[in-house]
């Protein structure tokens, strides 16, 4: 099929095309507006000649255009009643627009600030933050809450190690530019507007369903999957479950997604298939039917972004087969994209939006092919080969942008997703049958013992792939042109499957051959990499030592213990330099009795202090790392000493830091804080 035949993917390329030169560039001319209208007046002209291309070319610039325009403009901090655009204020109004979610010390909430106090003068304002409050001295805000609070809230800072998550580009990506974490008579509640009174419902009816789950499912683990998986609360989850359901590729299985709107599809079609027979219109009766059960589910979980895209994707595909359109799904599915980009172009960098949509694309384009490789007559086999078709084409479709995010692969995620969808398409349903039938005692007790144990041997079979050995292939760093190469090879392998044409395999080859031949280099340069660095760690000191693809991590015993801080501010670092051996070092065992650690760098010699150091120090050395506030004043310390840079990292004081700072300016000395320039490397 010529791809002519797909107008609309067409456009959403183009459309996908404007959205990403901004989000690259930020740039933007008001001459866009002109160049727009200008187009749309040659393509009004172009009408009336015989030039389908001309035409063509003009329209596809102009949505160009168009996904570039647009993009600005749902830009918060571009609008000029944005809260960082107006003046320093003192007081603000903010109302809280998201269900809380609950953290070991705070509540996490997203407030929109509607107005500000400048020179005691309150004006109008717009603009989303981050309210963390503080559990032990407040109660649970609640969708519409309206708070006055004083001062103002922080901006969210840029990673500071290399490689690090960068939660403020993510934040930023869904409006959110700035937090405020409120510990004491910071706020008071002033009243109660909701922004929306769907949202309130919704929001209102999510947490009615987990307080079902909490009273009917007592186990820890079952609850918390049950309440994930159902309504997408993921609060009472704890690390050792997450950690088994990313090691076995369910991972996706605790967020409700497009694969729990995608189950519910299916159960409704097989539930309520007998209505498509019935009557000239019951195609349409059906799909009118499926689309408002599938937004009342979608209402229930608290409408959240990755729900409302599935149920709109879902949509789109349940009308194309209610008017005989399922040969043009792919354009079906272009118009779903193309409709949520316009409302949220920033959802084009989601992951779970990119996911989701390569799932179904792999879905639809590659599992007709494989299911009918086998037609079993068993229909338990025929089920489960069906059920792993699907799972494989989707995870073949996933898989290089999950490891260019992750950087780790599920080995045996064909033999876990089977289980996973068999028993999600018990739990899920179950699931949403209890919130409707718990006030009936007889009849939620069975419903409540079959989401029970459903859930109970879910648990059980992501834990025993888990514990199978190489479960989980993790290390991996992948760069965008490696994850496009990669696709490239992965789609030209299937059309060589599918047309038995050598043309495919020679570009295959060809792919393959560069990528085999861009990993000997990253390799070699690896293998001769050397790099220390001083990383920024919260009220914490660490080094790493890289030599080739070993690393050594020197730190005090409980932050080598903690695998949070690992994951958070170490793990992409070394993924990045394709670190094999990871060593240890705890930082007691290498300081003498005055805690002070020196420590030889190619040739570099590092002093490094720990704890409180009176004396004078003698010589010199290239590098200085001064740790939980060892030097409070520099000219005695360094007035006999030498050194090229003075590094304090964030175990100090703040006020410490500031001091010093203040004092190796008037000493001429060369001093940084990692809390104010992030981690510092030294390569060689």
């Amino acid at each position: 099929m010529k791809f002519t035949a797909f107008p609309v993917v067409r456009y959403l390329l183009f459309f996908i095309l404007g959205i990403t030169v901004f989000l690259q560039t930020q740039l933007f001319s008001v001459y866009i507006y002109y160049l727009i209208g200008g187009l749309l007046g040659a393509f009004g002209v172009s009408i009336f000649f015989q030039k389908p291309i001309l035409r063509g070319s003009i329209l596809m610039l102009i949505i160009f255009l168009a996904g570039w325009l647009l993009t600005y403009q749902k830009t918060a901090i571009n609008q000029p009643s944005h809260y960082t655009n107006l003046p320093q204020f003192t007081h603000y109004q903010a109302v809280i627009i998201s269900n809380a979610e609950t953290k070991p010390k705070t509540y996490k909430v997203e407030a929109e600030i509607n107005a500000i106090r400048v020179d005691g003068k309150w004006q109008n304002s717009t603009g989303k933050t981050l309210l963390y409050f503080n559990r032990q001295e407040s109660e649970k805000p609640q969708y519409g809450d309206v708070f006055l609070i004083k001062d103002i809230p922080r901006e969210v800072e840029a990673p500071k190690n290399p490689e690090e998550f960068d939660y403020r580009r993510f934040l930023q990506n869904k409006g959110i530019y700035a937090h405020h974490f409120l510990w004491g008579q910071e706020y008071i509640k002033i009243g109660h507007e909701a922004p929306s009174k769907l949202l309130e419902f919704s929001y209102k009816s999510n947490q009615y369903a987990d307080s079902v789950f909490k009273a009917r499912i007592q186990t820890p683990n079952e609850y918390g999957v049950a309440s994930a998986m159902v309504v997408g609360l993921r609060d009472d989850i704890d690390n050792e479950l997450l950690d088994a359901y990313s090691a076995s590729g369910a991972i996706h299985v605790l967020s409700v997604s497009g694969m729990h709107v995608g189950i519910l599809f299916l159960f409704l079609g097989w539930m309520l298939g007998w209505i498509k027979k019935r009557g000239k219109y019951g195609k349409q009766i059906f799909a009118a039917v499926v689309i408002l059960l599938l937004w009342g589910y979608a209402v229930f979980t608290g409408l959240s972004s990755t729900v409302l895209r599935a149920t709109v994707m879902f949509s789109f595909i349940q009308i194309g087969t209610a008017i005989d359109r399922r040969q043009n799904i792919y354009n079906t599915l272009a118009i779903s994209a193309l409709l949520l980009l316009c409302w949220n172009p920033y959802w084009l960098v989601d992951v779970g939006f990119q996911l989701s949509y390569l799932a179904i694309i792999g879905i639809v384009f590659l599992h007709p092919y494989l299911n009918q490789l086998v037609t079993p007559n068993n229909p338990i086999i025929r089920n489960l080969w069906e059920g792993t078709c699907v799972c494989f084409s989707a995870q073949l479709f996933t898989f290089p942008l999950s490891v260019y995010y992750f950087h780790q692969f599920p080995t045996f995620f064909l033999i876990a997703n089977p289980f996973v969808a068999f028993f999600s398409f018990a739990v899920l349903p179950a699931g949403l049958l209890l919130l409707m039938v718990a006030p009936i005692p007889v009849l939620s007790d069975v419903v409540t013992f079959i989401l029970k144990y459903s859930l109970v041997w879910l648990n059980k079979s992501i834990f025993l792939v888990e514990k199978l050995p190489f479960a989980t292939l993790k290390g991996f760093s992948m760069s965008i042109p490696e994850m496009l190469f990669l696709y490239a090879t992965i789609v030209l392998m299937i059309l060589f499957f599918l047309r038995s044409e050598i043309k495919y395999l020679r570009a295959t080859l060809l792919i393959m051959s560069i990528l085999v031949c861009l990993n000997i280099a990253k390799d070699y340069f690896q293998s001769q990499q050397k790099a220390l660095t001083f990383h920024f760690i919260p009220k914490k000191s660490g080094i790493s030592i890289i030599d080739g693809k070993s690393a050594t991590f020197i730190a005090d015993t409980a932050l080598l213990n903690s695998k949070k801080i690992y994951d958070f501010h170490l793990k992409n670092y070394y993924d990045k330099h394709g670190v094999i051996n990871q060593n240890e070092l705890a930082l007691n065992q290498y300081a003498n009795k005055q805690g002070v650690t020196f420590l030889d760098f190619e040739g570099k010699r590092i002093l490094w202090l720990q704890q409180k150091f009176n004396g004078n120090l003698q010589g010199n050395a290239d590098y200085v790392l001064l740790s939980n506030n060892a030097i409070r004043k520099l000219s005695p310390a360094f007035k006999k000493f030498q050194t090229g840079l003075i590094i304090v990292d964030d175990s100090n004081k703040r006020y410490v830091v500031e001091n010093l700072k203040h004092q190796a300016d008037s000493l001429h000395l060369n001093l940084i804080s990692l809390y104010d320039t992030g981690a510092f490397s030294i390569n060689e």
